[in-house]
């Protein structure tokens, strides 16, 4: 049987800059938005980043979509 992907929720993930270690590497953070439509194209959920990520303290390393989906059997 085929397996379908049943979307149960999308996230938006910035990994911010905080600063380095002692070694001169890039100490990161995240900052998680949860509750995100599934049904958001990948440039509309880029731009929705990059706005919000203007508005963090700290530099944007990445924006990053995290999709959670559950998968079922076809009939």
């Amino acid at each position: 049987m085929a397996a379908k992907k049943d979307t149960q929720s999308t996230k938006l993930v910035l990994k911010v800059v905080t600063g380095t270690n002692t070694d001169g590497k890039a100490l990161t953070a995240q900052r998680s938005f949860a509750n995100v439509n599934p049904a958001i194209s990948d440039d509309d959920l880029l731009a929705i980043g990059s706005k919000l990520g203007a508005l963090q303290a700290h530099d944007v390393a990445s924006v990053s979509r995290v999709d959670s989906a559950s998968l079922v059997e076809e009939a």
